[in-house]
């Protein structure tokens, strides 16, 4: 009786080390998939593309604009899009992510970047520079945007080459 616990007792470690094996999250698979998304929504809106940019998010995703609410879920945030994309002195746009981390779980990840706007302005083009940072969630095996938040490094936007 005691050989056949032992047994059982040996089998039922096997399998729960096979098992924790097999669970390990390739955190930089995870990783690069996640940098992935960000070319991905960075390329959408470089290309001033509601539709594209909002896909990258979770349907109660969250953006937190500097100087502005908090705006809530795809139909605000893809208001938020349409007023930026559509701003007749919006000229160009573009992000770069400085850091990406993925949890150990492999379910949740930040990242955070730098920023660019080029605006009309009466007296020439302004530019913007500021930061961001990203909040990503693994749903339903895709990596999902869930929190959004931005803001400037200046005051004003300054013309452009006196940055």
């Amino acid at each position: 009786m005691r050989k056949v616990i032992s047994g059982v007792l040996l089998t039922a470690t096997a399998i729960a080390i096979i098992s924790c094996s097999a669970s390990e999250i390739d955190v930089a698979a995870e990783t690069e998939a996640v940098r992935a998304r960000s070319d991905g929504i960075v390329s959408a809106e470089a290309a001033l593309d509601v539709e594209g940019s909002l896909d990258f998010f979770a349907e109660d995703a969250i953006v937190q604009p500097a100087d502005a609410p908090q705006i809530r879920g795809h139909d605000a945030i893809a208001g938020m899009y349409r007023g930026f994309f559509e701003s007749s002195q919006l000229k160009e746009f573009s992000a770069k992510g400085s850091h990406i981390t993925v949890s150990q779980s492999g379910d949740l990840a930040y990242e955070y970047g730098v920023n660019r706007t080029v605006l009309s302005g009466p007296e020439g083009d302004l530019v913007d520079i500021g930061k961001y940072l990203l909040v990503w969630r693994k749903i339903a095996g895709e990596w999902m945007v869930v929190v959004l938040t931005y803001s400037s490094d200046a005051q004003a936007p300054a013309l452009v080459g006196e940055q």
